[in-house]
């Protein structure tokens, strides 16, 4: 009896060890994401055609590798991982909701080690009249919400001088607006501030037309540092110009107005909940204007139900020929970010 005793004793040990084991070796085969890149769209395939934000970064870090299902997510998300240099890449769909729970759900996946990734979001915008050019490299430091506040149109402000129809409320601003790392980002602007940029003649000749004898207007496309402007609706305009450079300095952000785009807000917001808001790197490549150019009126624009890579032409001044090397901008100044990155540098 004693001896059964001892045998069924060991037994037990035997599987609590075994288990014991078998979860270090799950822990020890969880791969460890180090560079997170977080593009909002892609324009067709992944590989091979015309680029839209996530194909360069796909083929340089992750060319090859299948899809993998996130549990729990959105239909705009896809996921792609790169074990052998421990390098992710997150599609999240445009604009704030898909972007927000997109990230979530990815860093609340226990499959892979998220603990000490660097997010590198990266994405095009809308520049800011009168500094930015089409072209640009913006190293996003803070990130407003262009929603979470109140609104009205000039036919309602009773004072007609009035110049901004946005109006501030404190109470969200526990998330409304969002300021990277000072620090990451810093040494993220120091590491491409002078990398050569591209542009085409069209796209220059079109800011000259639009803006002539104004010097901003001329200059060859730079990094820069600046803050943007995030909202759900796409709008351009004089009077969306004016309220956005009001709303960043409303929030007191450490830059100027530089770009509009929809994602980076909620971004960060996902970022924060799991402990990586300081470890968010975000870069956007400017590849049209906040005002319109050539003429163009809302009715021009956006009268007609017509996909974004339709839009993609040197005629339409939403892109004119600047977004394809706009991507390659995007990708060159992310590419040094990432490896350094995977280099134990940033």
């Amino acid at each position: 009896m004693r001896k059964l005793q001892k045998l069924a004793i060991s037994l037990t040990v035997l599987v609590v060890v075994c288990l014991l084991l078998s979860s270090c070796a799950q822990t020890e085969a969880k791969t460890k994401i180090k560079a997170l890149i977080v593009p909002k769209f892609e324009i067709g395939e992944m590989s091979g055609d015309f680029p839209g934000e996530a194909q360069l970064f796909y083929e340089h870090y992750c060319a090859g590798c299948e899809e993998v299902a996130i549990p729990n997510t959105t239909p705009t998300s896809h996921f792609y991982v790169n074990e052998k240099n421990g390098v992710a890449l997150l599609v999240t769909g445009s604009g704030k909701t898909a972007a927000g729970l997109s990230l979530a759900s990815l860093l609340s996946w226990d499959a892979y080690d998220f603990s000490d990734a660097t997010i590198v979001s990266v994405g095009c915008g809308g520049a800011s009249t009168g500094s930015f050019v089409l072209g640009d490299v913006v190293v996003v430091t803070a990130a407003c919400d262009a929603e979470l506040g109140h609104r009205t149109d000039t036919s309602e402000l009773k004072n007609p001088e009035a110049k901004h129809t946005w109006f501030a409320d404190e109470s969200y601003n526990a998330y409304s607006c969002e300021k990277m790392s000072a620090e990451l980002s810093d040494h993220a602007y120091e590491l491409i501030k002078d990398t050569p940029l591209r542009t085409t003649e069209i796209s220059q000749r079109a800011l000259a037309q639009n803006f002539p004898n104004e010097e901003w207007a001329s200059r060859n496309p730079r990094v820069a540092k600046g803050s943007a402007l995030t909202g759900d609706s796409y709008w351009k305009g004089k009077q969306g110009h004016t309220d956005a450079n009001f709303i960043v300095e409303q929030y007191g952000c450490p830059d100027e107005y530089a770009v509009t785009e929809m994602e980076e807000t909620a971004i960060m917001n996902a970022a924060e909940c799991f402990g990586l808001k300081d470890k968010v790197v975000s870069l956007r490549v400017v590849v049209n204007m906040d005002t319109f150019l050539k003429g163009e009126s809302p009715e021009s624009l956006w009268l007609d139900d017509t996909d974004f890579s339709n839009m993609v032409t040197e005629e339409n001044s939403e892109t004119l020929d600047i977004f394809e090397p706009g991507m390659e901008n995007l990708f060159d100044t992310g590419r040094i970010v990432i490896d350094a990155v995977l280099a134990g540098e940033l």
